[in-house]
């Protein structure tokens, strides 16, 4: 079985200085768009122990370990199918914790909601998470997670799409912001797509910029050399502590 290796070419840098997708809260009803006719995903930061809705309101679904599924039912009328179009509650119990949404069916892809942490409970378990790594080496970390795509359930992941203007080679679109609180970092996933007609190499430098993030701490590019119209990702974290500055640059590397 060949080998896949991934070789994070990395710009560490030194200074001077969507309701659903950021978490919704316990205790507190909030209304959230589903998919009307795709099935919906609930995502507990633990075990999820129930979920509870009605089926008379065009209801179905289950849980299974940290993840519940929903899905808004049919009904056949003159031989087409009609779906609800009425909001309906949605009741999960994890942690220990009651999660109240009001799911709203609409028009749309199948939607993915995270349930939060309670805030010093987030705090805390990212704050043990980084307190014994140097600052590059947390950011390395964060790179590494991102390129998975699997994050611990204490950071807030927002998946958000947001076009954006670089330069004229490329379109670059960010996907997704992920907060770690209490760290002071904050990482955020770009697709970026060659706009020439011919070979395109990227440069770590070329994201520097307040469009993309400020204060920018490290980027990582996850392929460097572009053919016409290629993609590729781009991870950038930034500092949080710290207000925008100007910014020296510091090659490094990681492989994993």
């Amino acid at each position: 079985m060949k080998r896949l290796c991934f070789s994070i070419g990395c710009l560490l840098l030194s200074t001077g200085q969507a309701v659903a997708s950021e978490g919704v809260p316990a205790e507190v009803p909030t209304l959230v768009e589903l998919s009307a006719k795709e099935i919906n995903r609930i995502v507990c930061p633990g075990q999820m122990s129930d979920l509870i809705f009605s089926e008379e309101k065009g209801l179905t679904g289950h849980f299974s370990g940290n993840n519940a599924f929903i899905k808004f039912t049919a009904e056949e009328v003159g031989g087409k199918l009609k779906y609800s179009k009425e909001p309906s509650e949605i009741y999960a119990v994890c942690n220990g914790s009651v999660y109240t949404i009001i799911g709203a069916p609409a028009e749309m892809n199948a939607v993915t909601v995270r349930l939060a942490l309670p805030k010093s409970e987030t705090v805390e378990k990212n704050i043990v998470r980084y307190k014994n790594m140097p600052l590059e080496k947390q950011a390395l970390q964060l790179i590494k997670e991102a390129y998975d795509g699997v994050f611990p359930s204490s950071y807030q992941v927002i998946d958000k799409k947001q076009p954006m203007h670089l330069c004229p080679d490329l379109d670059l679109v960010r996907q997704q912001v992920v907060e770690i609180e209490g760290v002071g970092l904050r990482l955020k996933s770009f697709k970026a797509t060659s706009r020439l007609a011919t070979d395109l190499e990227l440069n770590e430098k070329t994201f520097l910029a307040a469009a993309v993030g400020n204060p920018i701490l490290a980027v990582a590019i996850e392929q460097h050399n572009l053919k016409p119209k290629q993609s590729t990702r781009v991870f950038v974290v930034e500092r949080k502590d710290l207000p925008a500055a100007t910014v020296s640059a510091i090659d490094t590397g990681a492989e994993r």
